[in-house]
């Protein structure tokens, strides 16, 4: 289905303090839709939209948040069609709707029409979002690694050692640049996915090329690790919108 049948694109909605690309946030609520571009329409188009049209409605209608454009760089099939995807972060399922209201009254009208002449997208997939390990700078633009990850067949990990397991590879592949670790829970929106959780990673192109040499172990493959899950990981652009 096109997000145009729904016109519920997003409340867009975390707290500036505790945006998850760019920023520290403890718990929040992901709300990803996998997006194409119309013909001839470009991601700057879309995302000055988002900056110089979108984001002053937001604070008008006195919403919390940020969205984030991802766009692709590395990414596996069948993950691989969508030209760019919107992630909005959001505090609460009630400030998600609250959000959704907003956007379907008639003072988002001229908005969703200028959205949807750039874009089509399907409908959002939603994840519980827990950040492990906060980030410090807020850029612009930042790269993300996204784990598909798996537990290995012996694993027997609750919440608790999920998150500490990643908290100590974090340390065992610490850069001296600024990156923020995250888990994320998939729940709604998704079914028979082929992983347990998402990992991700962001931060300057720097900063995580940095951190793969040192993962890589010098030889071109992945050093091992005796954490309890594996990971096959896409790279997406981060651009902040707002």
């Amino acid at each position: 289905m096109n997000l145009r049948a729904l016109v519920v694109l997003p409340s867009i909605f975390l707290a500036a303090a505790a945006a998850a690309d760019h920023h520290e946030m403890p718990r929040a609520y992901a709300e990803v839709y996998d997006c194409q571009l119309n013909d001839g329409h470009s991601l700057s188009e879309v995302a000055s939209f988002a900056r110089e049209a979108f984001s002053p409605w937001v604070k008008k209608q006195g919403l919390e948040g940020n969205t984030f454009l991802w766009e692709p760089v590395a990414v596996a099939a069948p993950f691989d069609e969508a030209d760019f995807r919107w992630v909005n972060y959001h505090p609460s399922w009630t400030a998600y709707a609250k959000g959704a209201e907003a956007w379907r009254s008639a003072s988002a009208a001229k908005l969703r029409e200028e959205l949807f002449s750039l874009v089509s997208c399907k409908l959002p997939a939603f994840a519980t979002v827990l950040v492990t390990d906060p980030s410090e700078e807020a850029p612009s633009e930042k790269m993300v690694m996204l784990g598909k990850c798996q537990f290995k067949p012996d694993s027997e990990l609750d919440l608790e050692g999920l998150v500490a397991a990643v908290k100590n590879q974090n340390r065992d592949s610490r850069t001296d640049g600024d990156l923020l670790e995250a888990v994320w829970l998939t729940n709604v929106g998704i079914e028979n996915e082929p992983w347990d959780f998402l990992r991700m990673t962001a931060g300057s192109g720097a900063a995580i090329g940095e951190m793969m040499d040192r993962s890589m172990g010098g030889g071109g493959r992945l050093a091992p690790n005796a954490n309890p899950f594996n990971c096959e990981v896409d790279f997406h652009r981060s651009h902040a919108t707002r």
